[in-house]
């Protein structure tokens, strides 16, 4: 089976390291766009349907955490998978911070490439199998619209033949009791 590419936005605010990035995740197969800042970022989001968003938590204008909870704002994006990647030491309490905004995953730098591509790779099997699944439960749907539509005509078709089954015999016993 072959798999259709994915898109993965890449969101930083430094040109070097989207091009790492890039290199990094070019092995994928899959369709890498990138963007300077968050409000790039929010532009590509609205125009393309994103599966993976990488970003830089610290950015000018708006950080990361301000990108994250924008996109989890909007229900088009409440299952888009952001990833983190962060240069300063996070603590504990920046971490729930960026759990809480919508992050699924941080990575931190300096970026081991082998760490990236594990990670964007589960996350772009994870969508993959998601919108499989969202396919098939529309299928079984409509399925089931289907025999429930067969069924419907089915027994209205029994009723009708048991009311005329019902019509018949009184209209029997009726002309017996007149002879």
């Amino acid at each position: 089976m072959t798999k259709d590419p994915i898109n993965i936005l890449l969101v930083d605010d430094q040109p070097a390291k989207l091009l790492s990035y890039e290199a990094t995740l070019q092995s994928l197969g899959e369709n890498l766009l990138k963007a300077g800042s968050a409000r790039e970022a929010l532009e590509q989001l609205l125009k393309k349907d994103i599966a993976i968003v990488l970003s830089d938590v610290c950015m000018p204008e708006l950080d990361g955490f301000d990108l994250a909870r924008m996109i989890r704002n909007h229900p088009r994006f409440e299952h888009t998978a952001i990833i983190f990647v962060s240069a300063v030491a996070l603590t504990d309490p920046d971490r729930v911070k960026g759990y809480s905004c919508g992050a699924v995953d941080y990575v931190p730098v300096p970026i081991v490439p082998e760490l990236l591509l594990a990670k964007v790779r589960v996350f772009a099997d994870l969508f993959r199998k998601t919108r499989q699944l969202e396919s098939l439960n529309a299928e079984l749907e409509r399925r089931v619209e289907e025999r429930t539509a067969e069924l419907t005509r089915a027994n209205a078709e029994l009723e009708r033949r048991v009311e005329a089954g019902v019509s018949d015999f009184l209209a029997s016993l009726s002309t017996r009791n007149s002879s």
